[in-house]
């Protein structure tokens, strides 16, 4: 089997179980799909009806429905259960080299590195992504002295971002500087805010103090859970919405059909956290199927980018701050070209956004 199937428009003659009809179209052609590996390939996002995703295997469908298995390998009954990093390119892919090209350089010194990372990059390896090129593999082709507390496989990574979540990180170079970085994610002192493209916009600027904890329902998925129940632990994220004459407010685009622009602050550093309180709050970042985003399949990427990082440096305690600015493809949603985008949406208005947070509404 090739690791790239694309199939088109399978259309529903009989109303059934979305998992059954699969299991019984793509087994006549794919004798190595099992009804597991479909059901696993569904949760993951791999599957969409009527141009719509379901992530229910269960999900009823009716006649003349349309099926969609778009650009993915559906594995066989020994192979592993897509993750959400690998539900785009196959699990035995390589990332291409030209992602490498897109890494920007924002700040370097002796102690720390500050990069841009692209949407679809990889941070370090997994085991549902054997094989992929990542962040670390190009840290360490670039023949950079690294940190090495925790193990030279982290090649000096403090923190991370999802896969198909650009932006801005920063690298430990030295082992004095990945134990100070650290030391300052952990007592909540470097401050991130991220830009996002929503389904909806926020009924009100907000706070959202909620634990998160292991899905219950899906082991892909974190969910918001009374503290302690599920490992769910603290998390803090305050959540803005972001008003553009250019983007939201042109005659001749019209808000409702534009993506709505938020900011959002981290407070903690929960897995999925931005994407879990979103949900939990009844908003969806574009593309994030994962979270229950409902829109266009064509969407093929979670449109959350981390845009300013603001930390001391390791070793001289000076307050530094830190912008990455918006990919092309945020741009291409909202309707206004890439340059005009960064210059409105600058460093100092979004962190002026957040002044008055401690006055919005919180939600626990």
């Amino acid at each position: 089997m090739s690791d790239e199937v694309l199939f088109q428009k399978i259309v529903c003659n009989d109303a059934q179980r979305l998992d059954s009809f699969l299991a019984r179209f793509l087994g006549e052609i794919l004798p190595g799909a099992s009804r597991s590996s479909i059901a696993a390939a569904i949760k993951a996002g791999l599957v969409s009806v009527n141009k719509k995703a379901v992530l229910k295997p269960s999900h009823k469908l009716k006649i003349n429905d349309e099926v969609l298995v778009k650009k993915s390998r559906i594995p066989s009954e020994n192979s592993r259960i897509p993750s959400e990093n690998s539900r785009i390119p196959s699990e035995n892919s390589r990332i291409p080299n030209e992602l490498f090209e897109k890494i920007k350089i924002i700040y370097e010194d002796d102690d720390i590195l500050v990069i841009s990372k692209p949407s679809g990059l990889v941070v370090h390896e997994a085991s549902s992504l054997k094989g992929e090129s990542t962040l670390v593999d190009f840290l360490k082709q670039s023949g950079r002295q690294l940190a090495t507390l925790g193990g030279e496989f982290r090649a000096g990574i403090v923190h991370r971002l999802d896969r198909y979540t650009s932006g801005v990180m920063v690298v430990a170079k030295s082992d004095f500087a990945s134990a100070q970085l650290s030391s300052q994610l952990q007592q909540k002192t470097a401050s991130r805010i991220y830009i996002a493209l929503c389904d909806l916009p926020l009924k009100q600027n907000c706070v959202v103090e909620r634990a998160i904890g292991r899905c219950e329902n899906n082991r892909l998925k974190k969910a918001v859970y009374p503290l302690g129940k599920n490992g769910a632990k603290y998390a803090k994220s305050a959540f803005c919405n972001i008003f553009l004459d250019e983007v939201q407010n042109s005659q001749n685009s019209p808000k409702k059909n534009m993506p709505n622009i938020i900011a959002a602050k981290l407070f903690t550093g929960r897995t999925h956290q931005i994407r879990v309180h979103l949900s939990s709050i009844n908003r969806h970042i574009l593309g994030d199927v994962l979270y229950g985003f409902k829109g266009s399949c064509d969407i093929m990427r979670v449109f959350l980018h981390g845009y300013i990082l603001e930390l001391k440096h390791p070793r001289t305690g000076q307050m530094m701050s830190f912008c990455a600015p918006l990919e092309d493809d945020f741009a291409t949603l909202t309707g206004v070209d890439t340059r005009t985008l960064n210059e409105k949406l600058t460093k100092n208005f979004v962190l002026s956004c957040f002044e008055p947070f401690n006055q919005w509404l919180c939600l626990s």
